[in-house]
């Protein structure tokens, strides 16, 4: 595998193992809660990663069938354990592991095309395949650390979530 796959795998697996500890402190109905009523709760942004990583890789570089259903991310309120939660992104990530497994060196400027519907409110667009995996890996880090913050936040004692303090 090139080593720009494994690296994206590393990375990815890193921000997972980040959240697992994150679900792994909070009791379902935390899990499910909005800090105001604007914000997202640690459980939507679980379903958003596992949704845009599912659309950028399985469906878009993988070519699987598109399926996502982005706007229930956030409206969803709970009815997900988070036992369920990282199941999905687990479930999403062994797809992601399989796909950059099969990809060759040539892939990276394969041109992919990330198709959303015409009701999202976000416009499809393609990019090579390179910038995908850069732009899904930065986003799903950047949502990561929301969730260890707000873990931080809804936790029960005071103790690290990671091995540093922040």
């Amino acid at each position: 595998m090139h080593r720009f796959y494994s690296q994206t795998l590393k990375l990815l697996d890193t921000e997972l193992e980040r959240i697992k500890k994150a679900l792994d402190r909070l009791p379902e109905e935390r899990v499910w809660k909005k800090v105001r009523g604007s914000t997202n709760s640690v459980g939507n942004l679980c379903l958003h990663l596992a949704g845009n990583e599912y659309q950028n890789i399985v469906s878009g570089i993988g070519q699987k069938p598109f399926i996502r259903e982005r706007s229930a991310e956030f409206l969803a309120e709970g009815g997900v354990s988070p036992d369920e939660l990282l199941a999905q992104l687990t479930g999403v990530r062994q797809q992601t592991r399989a796909i950059l497994e099969s990809l060759s060196p040539e892939d990276m400027e394969r041109e992919v095309t990330i198709v959303y519907p015409p009701d999202a409110g976000i416009a499809s667009y393609t990019r090579h395949l390179l910038e995908i995996l850069y732009h899904t890996t930065a986003h799903y880090s950047y949502h990561t650390g929301q969730i260890v913050y707000m873990t931080k936040l809804l936790q029960d004692g005071d103790e690290h979530l990671l091995s540093w303090k922040h």
